[in-house]
């Protein structure tokens, strides 16, 4: 703006030395005004770049989830069948009679050798049906490993050191949970 013949220019600020004169204003010389342009402009173009590219990557990473969900869910909540029973992982499949009815039911659950039988941890407790079922009966059946262990004499027993070093180490972990287990003999 010129006025007067001369350019006028602004009064500079100096509301940090008013209010706390000990505090020193450091100016930017004219020199490096530029080249601090310059460093902020990159800075903030490299944060601009940072952040769209990890959104792309997150979209990317939800897609791929999105996809794959359908296929994952169902391979691990398919029906267990028998010829899988105990092939590779410690589950296995319970055969008894139901108290009342008298029909035969199949339940899949984590059986483990100990002793002359097999122990089978309780997770939600003794009062499940397949657990009355078997205390009733007297009797039940394990597919084992492709193998079908004939089992007797069920008898509810509660977690102790040596129950837990029947089960595998890569499943002592949930099984430190129970409470209670049930151990069939042969």
């Amino acid at each position: 703006m010129v006025c007067e013949g001369r350019v006028f220019r602004p009064p500079r600020l100096r509301t940090v030395a008013r209010y706390a004169p000990h505090v020193r204003v450091r100016r930017i010389s004219r020199l490096s005004q530029p080249t601090f342009r310059l460093v902020a402009l990159l800075s903030t173009l490299a944060t601009t770049w940072l952040v769209a590219s990890y959104c792309m990557w997150l979209r990317k990473l939800f897609s791929t989830i999105r996809s794959c969900a359908p296929r994952c869910s169902s391979r691990t909540t398919r029906s267990f069948s028998p010829s899988q029973a105990g092939a590779g992982f410690p589950y296995a499949l319970l055969e008894h009679v139901g108290r009342r009815s008298g029909r035969a039911h199949v339940t899949p659950v984590g059986a483990f050798p100990f002793g002359d039988g097999f122990v089978i941890g309780l997770s939600y407790g003794a009062d499940v049906d397949w657990c009355r079922n078997v205390i009733a009966s007297g009797h039940a059946a394990v597919k084992w490993r492709g193998r079908t262990f004939a089992l007797e004499r069920p008898e509810i027993i509660p977690m102790s050191t040596a129950v837990l070093q029947a089960i595998p180490p890569y499943f002592r972990l949930p099984a430190r949970q129970l409470k209670q287990f049930v151990w069939l003999h042969r």
